[in-house]
């Protein structure tokens, strides 16, 4: 068994990570509806007024440039944290056209117009963290965060891995089957995904026990951890899982995996792709055998993990340079162009973290 440690809860919410809200922005008027629900995660992350105005502003901009100038434009927002301060992370993606001129993009008055701000420059001002990844002919992704109280620059965070997440629940369901949690102090990290049977109520039933049974276990190896949560998961109607337990090394990381059903995880890098394999088998039903795999993680790679909803036909070569972008930007693009669109999808990506905020 590994070495336990005292771990500190990285996840933003009680539940585990938070499930993402996804709004189609085709005309502007969806506007408002982006708006309003980075309001509703802002008042839940209870920021204060001012706070609430900058999010309002970033929203109202990312989600106008959407509107105006994008092909498939979605907005996406959910609580995230940053060394225990709560915040809002907000994110427009699209496909298309892509700029081939970002700092331009970032002058005010290029992209919008008529609105609180100016475009991306607006955004790049009121937001705490911000990172923008565009591939002309391809689309480009948006991603800010906004804080209760602005992050401390150069403030060193106790966290092994940098996380980015997108978990969305099937159209026209509330009740998100999938779930995942983050577990880590500056040595270890313990990710766990999980995808209840099927979807809805039920399937959230079974996600919500795997991520309390995980939260008990969590300072015990990935196998013990999955063992338990089988367990526990009798007396719901099962899911597939994933539980990657991630240790510091002098140069680098060491990640071990064990899963169950159909969960995806995969260490990436620029033209390599290595397999971290589930067992055949559905949590809480019927598992044949408990099997860790091990690999060594490098700097300049990414460990992905995501469930079903999202098709096993990626590629991070095909997304040229992404791989030093914010985590958060590789699980959107993952979501936008390979969501089947059938079921609840959830894409995780981790980075080893490299001193400082962020």
């Amino acid at each position: 068994m590994e070495k336990p440690v005292m771990p500190s809860f990285t996840s933003p919410s009680a539940r585990g990570g938070p499930v993402t809200e996804r709004i189609v922005i085709d005309d502007l008027s969806q506007v408002g509806s982006a708006r309003r629900a980075a309001d509703a995660v802002a008042r839940a992350c209870e920021l204060d007024d001012t706070r609430r105005g900058i999010v309002g502003i970033v929203a109202t901009e990312a989600a106008t440039n959407l509107a105006r100038h994008a092909r498939a434009g979605a907005f996406l927002t959910q609580s995230t944290s940053h060394c225990g301060v709560a915040g809002v992370e907000l994110i427009a993606v699209d496909a298309g056209p892509g700029m081939h001129d970002l700092d331009r993009a970032f002058s005010d008055g290029f992209s919008t117009g008529g609105t609180q701000g100016t475009g991306l420059g607006a955004i790049r001002r009121q937001a705490d963290e911000l990172d923008v990844y565009t591939v002309p002919g391809q689309g480009t992704i948006v991603l800010a965060r906004v804080f209760a109280q602005p992050p401390v620059r150069g403030a060193a965070r106790d966290v092994l891995v940098d996380v980015g997440a997108v978990c969305l629940p099937v159209g026209g369901e509330t009740a998100c089957g999938d779930g995942w949690a983050v577990v880590q102090t500056a040595e270890r990290a313990v990710v766990l995904l999980v995808d209840g049977l099927g979807h809805g109520v039920s399937a959230a039933e079974a996600a919500d026990v795997a991520i309390a049974t995980f939260r008990t276990h969590v300072v015990r190896s990935p196998s013990e951890i999955v063992t338990a949560v089988h367990e526990a998961l009798r007396a719901t109607r099962g899911a597939a899982l994933g539980v990657a337990a991630v240790t510091a090394t002098g140069e680098g990381a060491t990640v071990r995996f064990c899963g169950v059903g159909n969960t995806v995880a995969a260490l990436v890098s620029e033209g390599a792709r290595h397999a971290l394999p589930s067992m055949n088998g559905t949590a809480g039903l019927q598992v044949r055998s408990m099997q860790e795999f091990t690999q060594p993680w490098t700097a300049g790679t990414m460990l992905v993990m995501h469930t079903d909803g999202i098709t096993t036909r990626w590629r991070a070569d095909a997304y040229r340079g992404i791989l030093v972008r914010d985590p958060a930007i590789l699980a959107a693009a993952l979501q936008r162009d390979h969501m089947r669109g059938r079921d609840d999808a959830t894409v995780l990506a981790f980075r080893l973290h490299s001193g400082g905020s962020r």
